[in-house]
């Protein structure tokens, strides 16, 4: 749902409407999912075992979310097609100091006789490290949304040409949280990755019920990245955080 300018900010439509971006928000169900479909956890699409990202710590990625691209829409600076797939580094921190693998993948088969059927390292120990309880598949509903009031630009752009009152009402108004793809980001903290014009959402991934996503105590992560690199397909360029309460 597109936001709808209140009365007490009316004067400052345009420059409002000016920050207004596609997301593509998730929602999640427990079902089942072929290897190439959009999901959070569980298997990733994979044509040989050998293929899954071992970390520096010497033991499996957690895998947290593949999505097929052509699931999304308005989403102008993404690939048309392929799969994007974000592994973190499997430890109590899900990952959050030491790298992160973000994979595309621009073409795939569906022929699921070809393809790995489970998870080679999903034991309980890989599964207790997980920042989720259920594995899922994704759906989406794009929207155009205003800037998030958790970004360190929403005080560079509106501070200084509203009013407190005004201000205060627009924050409020522009909290965006949930998980999505596209869009801006919302931090349960700070900025600390300082995103801007210049970035791209590649994957929020907040509190959720029905798969149990939860990082911390009350939190959520980010996968962002700069638009130069996401047009040259550079995914090494993409940072992580997470943050909690």
């Amino acid at each position: 749902m597109k936001y709808e300018i209140p009365k007490l900010l009316k004067e400052h439509e345009n420059l409002i409407k000016g920050t207004f971006r596609y997301s593509n928000e998730i929602s999640f169900k427990r079902e089942e999912t072929k290897p190439y479909e959009s999901k959070l956890g569980g298997c990733p699409y994979l044509e040989n075992n050998l293929d899954y990202p071992i970390g520096e710590n010497g033991k499996p990625m957690l895998f947290l979310a593949q999505i097929n691209l052509a699931d999304l829409e308005n989403l102008v600076e993404l690939p048309e097609k392929g799969l994007l797939q974000f592994f973190v580094t499997n430890d109590d921190l899900y990952g959050l100091e030491d790298p992160i693998f973000v994979r595309y993948i621009e073409s795939y088969i569906e022929n699921e006789e070809l393809l790995v059927k489970e998870h080679p390292y999903g034991n309980e120990e890989y599964i207790m490290n997980l920042p989720f309880s259920h594995s899922g598949k994704m759906y989406f509903k794009s929207r155009e949304m205003p800037m998030s009031s958790s970004l360190d630009l929403f005080q560079e752009t509106f501070m200084d040409k509203l009013s407190e009152e005004e201000y205060e009402k627009l924050s409020e108004d522009c909290y965006s949280s949930d998980s999505r793809i596209g869009g801006y980001p919302y931090f349960v903290q700070n900025d600390y990755i300082g995103f801007d014009d210049d970035d791209f959402l590649l994957l929020q991934l907040d509190i959720d019920d029905e798969c149990g996503i939860m990082f911390g105590d009350s939190g959520n992560c980010v996968f962002s990245i700069p638009k130069d690199a996401l047009k040259n397909r550079d995914f090494s360029k993409v940072v992580y955080d997470w943050q909690s309460c």
